[in-house]
């Protein structure tokens, strides 16, 4: 399952900041960060609820992408 997020992110430390903390998540297989569309595109099976809280943490603005 694929989970997309919008975060501010404004330079390439911002993507691995938030690359980082939603690696350590129990669930996600991969990430992947389109930071001009500031998108991170979340692989694996964490919940939503779970991605939010995680970059939430880091200090990032985020939102649920719902496709």
């Amino acid at each position: 399952m694929t989970t997309t997020l919008k975060v501010a992110m404004a330079c390439g430390g911002c993507a691995a900041a938030v690359t980082k903390v939603l690696l350590a998540t129990q669930g996600v297989t991969e990430v992947r960060v389109d930071l001009d569309g500031q998108l991170v595109h979340v692989d694996g099976d964490a919940s939503a609820e779970d991605l939010v809280a995680a970059v939430k943490g880091s200090g990032k603005a985020v939102e649920l992408v719902v496709t």
